[in-house]
């Protein structure tokens, strides 16, 4: 494959979940040769789908790579999800190229999906090109689609395509930059009939290659002028000036496609070798070494710095690691250096990943994507380095997981192989999270949505052969009290022929301040109990405390006071005043009007305005607190505090609400005291388990 830097294109998918990426890019590789049929989502015959999981559900749920050369420039193209169950792919796979080809319906024109995707390939410095797909469908409108891309991404759309017919009329399109006739057949082959402008549209090519050629020559002051004196421009004036506006982020190109029709792929890969940029062109990637940043440009005789943006686990190949290089030139045999961990990583292999399917290579450069398999001890997020000190290129925050849930081997004695293989899926992908809660004992995983645990589950099953059992997390509720006991009881008396065991203490329990834990206060004066024993009955006491009183939650926020006592010479022991303590904690837990505190979150939904009444009340019913509502653009963000046994399904009832169109953020904020009937009915349900 070349390693020409000025050849070299790298460009993602991005848009809204189900408006056509992985077919237009099966179109682009049928158009490229690297297949030689159109393959279908639906069918589970997709070039790019060729996961287990993604052609069962017919959704791309893994940001898919192929590298091919065409037109003699080598080219990597990414299929980037559009479901938010996996944004990190979708993060992943902006971070690796320079560019990203925005997926519209020209049907269902531009959705939230449709604008964060265009965000995302923004805040990442990356240039875009759109496509009006579905140009076959009903009512499909290509002319309304230009127009709401321009509304709401708030940027200059260029129509360098006009459709020829539309809906089940469609057959091609004239490129405005060429004035060239693409009629298409119809039995997806993606052969098309390249010819002159037909005398019946002659008239609206002149209008709209008029329309574009000004809108380019708009963003130049050179070229305008020019334009305006002359009253034309040449195919390389308009070219230049387009590929700079793309370049300068200040113009968004709009070609038309009907990708299930296979049409469009050989549009998008004209596109890229005309005004895609290429690695040297682009806004050069950030890197920092301590405090300083500096910029990454793709010299290929630089020092390597490569970003290993996607792994992906192998049952039996182990891990393979996806990079991007940005400098230097990465060649088999070369030692790199992670600059996370600072450990040392042999190159043994090179290879080009096409699909499933993968290609040695021995030698890559700037710009390139790669995989390198077998390293040991990297993972999704590190810079690789040829130099030892080197430089971490700077990246995004990964998404945070809003959905947890309980995990445990479905068979046991098969535990360690299941959180084995399951931190094997973790490292895989940081927007999952494994980890044990303290407060329950439970271990959690923790993902984007319900969709995206589910997913991991099933290929855990697939590739390390483990079932795992999936169960809401409980609710780390705690006890303490509201009221006040004074010197209760707490005696253990027992003679069975021998030594006996004996031991009283009279504790006093009281509220403590929020937060503050469990205090124990030794008062015992004159002896009532000797010295010796006192760590016995804190022992006794903080024992109790962590199995609870009243529903089995740890005690919390209470100070217990040792105020009086009996003992025997004989019979007394540590453990004889261990139990006492625990009987008489118990007793005055009781006395000192117990109650549940339950844990409170900081709840931020973001949403698109109609959605906003819904949402609140929504909220209220869950017994949440509105704190405020503010515009973020064009979505409105609730806030909220929320208790959260309220929020254990939230994400899956928050698709089912907004129609996938909103997404939040959640965190731990403090605890309260829980209402009366939510009390009662924890206490219940724990006394019934218990009883079972």
């Amino acid at each position: 494959m070349s390693n020409d830097v000025t050849q070299t294109r790298s460009f993602v998918l991005i848009g809204h979940s189900g408006d056509g990426k992985t077919t237009l890019a099966d179109c682009v590789l049928m158009a490229a040769g690297v297949t030689n049929r159109l393959g279908s989502v639906e069918e589970g015959t997709s070039f790019m789908n060729y996961l287990p999981e993604e052609r069962t559900r017919r959704s791309t749920i893994s940001a898919g790579l192929c590298t091919f050369e065409h037109a003699g420039h080598a080219f990597a193209l990414i299929d980037a999800p559009g479901d938010a169950n996996f944004a990190g792919e979708a993060l992943g796979g902006v971070q690796a190229v320079d560019h990203a080809v925005l997926v519209v319906s020209a049907q269902d024109g531009v959705k939230l999906g449709t604008e964060k995707a265009y965000k995302l390939a923004r805040e990442s410095r990356i240039t875009v090109t759109a496509v009006a797909n579905k140009m076959d469908s009903e009512r499909a409108d290509f002319d309304a689609c230009a127009e709401q891309l321009e509304k709401s991404l708030g940027t200059r759309v260029v129509k360098v395509h006009l459709p020829l017919g539309s809906s089940t009329g469609y057959e091609g399109y004239v490129d405005l930059l060429k004035r060239r006739t693409y009629k298409f057949a119809k039995d997806q082959s993606g052969k098309a009939q390249e010819g002159d402008i037909p005398d019946e549209v002659v008239d609206a090519v002149e209008s709209a290659h008029a329309a574009m050629v000004e809108a380019i020559a708009e963003g130049d002051d050179a070229i305008l002028e020019k334009y305006l004196d002359e009253g034309e421009l040449s195919e390389d004036d308009v070219v230049t000036t387009l590929r700079k506006g793309v370049r300068e982020g200040t113009l968004l190109p709009l070609l038309c496609a009907a990708a299930g029709q296979n049409i469009g792929g050989a549009a998008v890969l004209d596109a890229a070798t005309r005004f895609f940029p290429s690695p040297d062109e682009v806004m050069p990637r950030r890197a920092r070494k301590g405090e300083e940043e500096v910029e990454l440009k793709a010299d290929a005789s630089a020092p390597l710095v490569a970003y290993v943006f996607k792994s992906i686990a192998d049952r039996y190949a182990g891990m393979l690691s996806v990079i991007r290089i940005y400098a230097g030139t990465l060649r088999t045999d070369m030692t790199l250096h992670n600059v996370r961990t600072g450990t040392k990583e042999r190159i043994s292999k090179i290879l080009q990943l096409r699909g499933e399917e993968s290609e040695d290579i021995k030698r890559v450069g700037p710009g390139a994507i790669a995989a390198l398999p077998k390293l040991k001890d990297t993972r999704t997020g590190d810079t690789l380095s040829e130099d030892k000190e080197g430089l971490e290129v700077v990246t995004p925050p990964i998404p945070r997981g809003v959905s947890s849930f309980a995990v445990e081997a479905s068979e046991k004695g098969e535990e360690e192989k299941v959180f084995e293989s399951l931190n094997r899926l973790v490292e895989e992908d940081p927007t999952l999270h494994l980890g044990r809660d303290e407060r329950t004992n439970e271990f959690l995983l923790t993902g984007l949505g319900t969709i995206h645990v589910e997913v991991t589950l099933e290929k855990l099953k697939r590739l390390y052969h483990v079932d795992v059992t999936l169960k809401p997390p409980k609710v780390p509720y705690l006890e303490t009290v509201s009221g006040r006991a004074v010197e209760v009881e707490g005696k253990l008396k027992k003679q069975s022929g021998g030594r006996g065991q004996f031991g009283v203490c009279y504790l006093t329990v009281e509220p403590a301040e929020r937060g503050s834990g469990v205090q124990f206060v030794d008062e015992i004066v004159g002896g009532a109990i000797p010295r010796q024993y006192i760590p016995a009955v804190e022992k006794g006491v903080l024992e109790t405390c962590q199995i609870g009183v009243i529903a089995g939650y740890p005690l919390t926020d209470i100070i217990v006071r040792c105020v009086d006592g009996k003992h025997h010479s004989v019979d007394s022991s540590e453990q004889s005043f261990k139990i006492a303590a625990s009987i008489g904690l118990k007793a005055a837990i009781q006395q000192a009007k117990p109650t549940l505190l339950e844990p409170i979150m900081d709840l931020e939904v973001s949403i698109p305005d109609e959605f906003v009444g819904d949402i609140m009340g929504n909220l209220n019913s869950r017994r949440g607190r509105v704190a405020g509502v503010e515009s973020r653009g064009s979505m409105q963000m609730v806030k909220a505090q929320v208790p959260m046994a309220e929020t254990l399904s939230y994400a899956a009832d928050l698709t089912s609400m907004t129609g996938g169109q909103g997404s939040f953020r959640m965190e731990f904020l403090r605890y309260e005291e829980a209402p009366a009937q939510v009390r009662e009915k924890v206490i219940a349900d724990a006394q019934k388990e218990k009883g079972d």
